[in-house]
This record gives C-alpha cells, sequence and structure tokens, in this order.
C-alpha cells in the first residue's frame, strides 16, 4: 500500500461526508475492496460513493442480487455486497471480466468471500466499529494499493 487516509465518523452523516471525498478520489477503472464486520458501514459508505459520482436514482444494497448496476455520465459503477456467497465459484455466472472495462468502477463488499473470481484491488477501504460498539462512531482507512 501506497497512500492512505484515515477518517473518523461519528455517524451516517459523517460516514456521507468521507464517502463524498473518498469519491474525489477515485480514477477509473477502480477495484475499491470494502472490509469490515457487520454493520460497519460499508453499504452506508458505497451508498454515498455512488451518488457522489453522479447517480441520482435510488441506490440500495445488493445483498440478494450480488451486483447492482449504476451507470454515471460515460462510466459504470457495479456494487458488489458477497456476503451471502456460498462458494466464489458462483461469480463466474456474473461474468465479470466483461464488466471490468477502462471506464468500471467496483464497490466490493466482503470481497475475501470471492478470492480468486475478482480484478485486484487499486483500494482497500477498512471500517471498524468505535470501542465501543453501541456508538455510531467509526474508524474508516482509504488506502491504495
Amino acid at each position: 500500500m501506497t497512500e492512505t487516509s484515515h477518517y473518523h465518523s461519528d455517524g451516517p452523516a459523517d460516514t456521507d461526508q468521507i464517502g463524498e471525498q473518498i469519491a474525489a478520489q477515485i480514477r477509473f477503472p477502480s477495484c475499491i475492496y470494502l472490509v469490515g464486520e457487520m454493520a460497519a458501514g460499508k453499504t452506508t459508505l458505497c451508498k454515498s460513493i455512488i451518488r457522489s459520482l453522479g447517480v441520482s436514482e435510488t441506490v440500495t444494497s445488493p445483498t440478494y442480487n450480488l451486483v447492482h448496476e449504476y451507470p454515471a455520465g460515460q462510466h459504470t459503477i457495479y456494487h458488489l455486497d458477497l456476503y451471502r456467497l456460498n462458494d466464489p465459484e458462483e461469480l463466474s455466472y456474473l461474468a465479470l471480466a466483461d464488466l471490468w472495462t477502462e471506464n468500471s468502477l467496483f464497490l466490493v463488499e466482503w470481497p475475501d468471500r470471492g478470492t480468486g473470481y475478482l480484478p485486484p484491488a487499486t483500494h482497500i477501504i477498512e471500517l471498524q466499529k468505535g470501542v465501543d460498539k453501541t456508538s455510531e462512531s467509526r474508524e474508516i482507512r482509504y488506502s491504495a494499493c
């Protein structure tokens, strides 16, 4: 990893602002892995990034679909949530290699469940809940690979 940015969030509004800051740094193509425990804020951050890149339609979690596609001008954003994946080989049915172009952004939640079937990460976002697990605070680290 070469470049790393650290952020602190005290709740969803802060996470939205962090998503805007991260979106401003994204260059296409990129494959961003989001890593963190359940309810760490991965989907909230993805939604903010996607909206910040010009998507005006409703952004929802792809938990049951595995992937949602969002056109953003000349670019396409693919939001993947692999939590429910039973076997990484299931990703072969999505033809991700065909979706990966110079105009693509992949935002991948639970990337460890897709090992061997995902493009390599260009960036990793690590989200960690605060010490007080009942709090909405999060530590977020955005690193270039």
